[in-house]
């Protein structure tokens, strides 16, 4: 994982760098113009993590990022800001700052950031020191970012060719993602998520129903119920989802991918119920992996509140009620509670990624 390549390298600069107190990344989501914390190697201070903002609400990082030049702080007391992440910084005791834009190619992939607890650490003879390390950890970045986009692209590519044009609007996926990035980073303390694990479930939860591509059109794209043998058939897509990611993983040779069996576990159990009534292995509670379950909440929270063709779409309020009613059945409490926790941000997905007429 790049967090424990991160820590390595910061381990083998202690020596000769023992005021370099944290290094690390964020990511930018280009969608949104989102930068998310991502990893990171801290001594001696609180990691700041669960941490997300528009790269277009910092005219520095902006800039950085226009330029593509390395940007130098020698003291961060003299900053004068209202902005959390600076807040943060000056909270932990850092002094310097060193922030470098990562692409890949021309795409921004995200940003390093390393800091010390000494103004003017950062000098032109450290920089020159340092800079083989940064280009290091960039090349780990990019490494570890492009087989999750050739992943997702194959998949996507599988769903078009598969004319799976039902619920799963590029819209939905969208939001959903969106609601489960929200409640992973609610729950994230409790259930040990880091930033990469909240990453990795925000890049995989679109992902979910790729082994609908396996059950036929007639049967989901039925208008009326369906029947006890075609629902046997459509819940046959889970176990079809996983073969699919293997043949991809084993195809593309994505073994090396960070959290793959992340993957295979919110493909495999999304339709697992606490209570073991879900399918396919009938897991309750915690034998349910907590992606699983955000996956599953997520999901449903915006089946309730998006309009289909057999209903209308149900208010927050009404969703949010159905949910409570069921967790500790249907759903996970930690997860319904963390939509409670976030309606104001639920009602900002909601209008970001509206559906038009083509999903």
């Amino acid at each position: 994982m790049l967090c424990n390549q991160i820590e390595q390298i910061h381990r083998n600069l202690n020596d000769t760098f023992p005021a370099l107190c944290r290094i690390a990344v964020v990511l930018y989501d280009k969608e949104t113009d989102m930068l998310k914390t991502f990893t990171n190697s801290t001594r001696d201070a609180t990691p700041i993590q669960y941490y997300s903002s528009k790269l277009s609400s910092s005219e520095s990082l902006s800039k950085l990022v226009e330029t593509r030049e390395m940007r130098i702080i020698d003291d961060i007391t003299a900053i004068s800001s209202d902005r959390r992440h600076t807040k943060l910084i000056k909270a932990a005791g850092y002094r310097s700052s060193l922030t470098f834009p990562v692409f890949s190619k021309d795409s921004l992939v995200g940003l390093l950031f390393m800091n010390a607890k000494e103004v003017n650490y950062f000098s032109a003879e450290r920089v020159e020191q340092l800079k083989i390390f940064i280009h290091l950890i960039s090349t780990l970045l990019i490494a570890e970012t492009m087989p999750l986009k050739t992943l997702k692209g194959a998949v996507a590519t599988a769903r078009e060719f598969s004319r799976i044009k039902d619920e799963e609007t590029g819209a939905h996926l969208s939001r959903m993602s969106h609601y489960a990035r929200v409640i992973a980073l609610e729950i994230g303390e409790k259930h040990d998520l880091n930033d990469e694990m909240i990453e990795y479930i925000f890049q995989f939860t679109p992902l979910h129903d790729v082994g609908k591509v396996g059950v036929p059109d007639k049967i989901i794209l039925k208008d009326g119920k369906l029947t006890d043998d075609e629902r046997s058939i459509v819940q046959t897509h889970v176990h079809i989802g996983k073969k699919i990611i293997d043949t991809m993983v084993d195809q593309f040779d994505l073994d090396g991918l960070d959290n793959v069996q992340m993957l295979r576990n919110i493909v495999l159990y999304h339709h697992e119920c606490i209570d073991g009534s879900g399918y396919p292995e009938g897991l309750k509670g915690e034998e349910i992996p907590i992606e699983a379950r955000i996956t599953s909440t997520a999901d449903v929270f915006d089946a309730l509140t998006s309009k289909r063709p057999y209903k209308e779409a149900w208010s927050n309020r009404k969703a949010l009620a159905f949910m409570a009613e069921n967790k500790g059945r249907m759903f996970d409490a930690d997860c319904v509670d963390a939509l409670f926790a976030s309606k104001p941000i639920l009602k900002g997905i909601q209008e970001r990624f509206k559906e038009d007429k083509l999903g």
